[in-house]
């Protein structure tokens, strides 16, 4: 146990700082920038301070986690500003022909770019404006390379795909998109801009979440995965950097640039698999093609990051988390810490089967035991929240059952009151 006199003392404790995101230059952070639009003194790059953000994040998403964990509600909205890296392109594509910050103060159609958001291999995120309505946005490009080919056009495919997809998705745990688009050259589409954190940076900067926090998260994301499956479509890059939470406590999954869909455009990739390593499962590490299961693998793998703040597929390299992952062993209880719920443990174990057969077949079903294992003392929430029957605990009446016996109800209380009335006429 540390002893108290070498704890550090607030004297002792570090000035915060802010580190550019593109040339990693670190400076003192004022309170006057908290939370504002700034520019890096070395480079010119320009993106918001997330400080702020980040604790209203915190704060909403555990009054949200509260109320969902005493009321089971789960009536959320959502909105999205974040990419995150498609391994497929990032090893094809060529630089961009221009740095992010010299996008900042152009226009892109009607909309005028304000700062960087966000950046992946295929490109990055802005915050806009729309001078007309008076409405921010958020726009992210698919800029012009130096040199074009096979790579741009399977870049421009999985781009135009993931803006389709998520136009598609009308759920409130997905991104409304407003348009998409070309401009002198450049692939762009435009979303509603929400204010907040990847679960990833969260985690990053706060810690591992309370235990309702991380289960509200990963439920109202698998609603919204629930959603794409019964179009079935497959998300194939499920991790904490694809689930936003905004300032208002609400989540939605990000990212549709990898999924598999019905005559979808993406190609398959024969020499790598597509997701990110540390967060696929056994199956596509394997080279197998993805599943609905592979996708519940992935928020197996991501409640377990929430809860604890490590991964579980531990190795140093990616080419060693893959391996990992291609010898993955099923998760067992005795493998999670022992204080969780046993509710908790058997939905992470159900996730994190090797075998896909073993594990939840949508959605819906494990949102409903993560909202059953904050609520060990109650009756079952099923009716309540409308997320579907456990597939881990007890059998479920069936609805036929229940509205037999319903309809057997009506008829004895009405055989019931003909026979009182008879019975009153009667006695007159």
């Amino acid at each position: 146990m540390q002893n108290e006199s070498t704890e550090p003392t607030p004297q002792e404790a570090p000035a915060p700082t802010l580190k550019c995101p593109r040339c990693r230059a670190k400076y003192p952070a004022s309170a006057e920038i908290d939370g504002k639009r700034v520019r890096c003194p070395t480079c010119g790059h320009v993106w918001r301070d997330q400080r702020r953000q980040t604790r209203d994040v915190a704060g909403a998403l555990g009054h949200a986690a509260d109320a969902w964990a005493e009321l089971g509600s789960t009536a959320v909205g959502a909105v999205d500003h974040a990419s995150t890296v498609a391994q497929l392109v990032a090893r094809t594509r060529k630089r961009e022909a221009f740095p992010a910050s010299d996008w900042v103060g152009r226009h892109i159609g009607r909309y005028e770019l304000k700062a960087v958001l966000g950046q992946g291999a295929m490109g990055y995120v802005y915050e806009a404006h729309v001078k007309e309505l008076d409405r921010n946005a958020a726009i992210k490009l698919l800029p012009r390379l130096r040199t074009a080919g096979d790579a741009d056009t399977i870049g421009e495919k999985m781009f135009l795909q993931e803006a389709r997809v998520a136009a598609k998705l009308q759920h409130p745990n997905i991104v409304t998109i407003f348009e998409v688009g070309e401009f002198d050259g450049v692939y762009y589409y435009a979303m509603e801009l929400v204010h907040g954190s990847t679960l990833l940076d969260l985690v990053k900067r706060c810690g591992p979440l309370p235990m309702s926090n991380a289960c509200y998260v990963v439920a109202h994301a698998a609603r919204a995965l629930a959603a794409a499956h019964r179009r079935s479509i497959v998300h194939r890059d499920v991790k904490p950097g694809n689930i936003m939470i905004d300032v208002e406590g609400r989540v939605k999954v990000t990212d549709f640039g990898l999924a598999d869909v019905p005559d979808g455009s993406v190609p398959e990739s024969g020499s790598m698999a597509l997701g990110t390593p540390g967060w696929i499962s056994p199956e596509v590490a394997r080279q197998q093609k993805a599943s609905m299961e592979s996708d519940i693998y992935g928020l197996g793998l991501t409640l377990y990051y929430a809860l604890t703040g490590d991964r579980l597929i531990k190795a140093t390299s990616k080419s060693g988390m893959i391996e990992q992952q291609k010898d993955a062993r099923d998760v067992r209880h005795e493998d999670l810490p022992a204080e969780w719920p046993d509710r908790l443990k058997d939905a992470i174990v159900q996730c994190l089967h090797v075998d896909p057969r073993d594990r939840y077949h949508d959605g819906d079903t494990l949102a409903a035991d993560l909202a059953r294992a904050m609520q060990p003392n109650q009756a079952d929430l099923t009716g309540t929240l409308d997320l579907g029957p456990s597939t881990i605990r007890g059998t479920p009446i069936p609805r036929w059952f229940a509205w037999s016996a319903f309809g057997a109800l009506i008829f004895v209380a009405a055989i019931l009151a003909i026979w009182i009335l008879q019975a009153l006429k009667v006695g007159v």
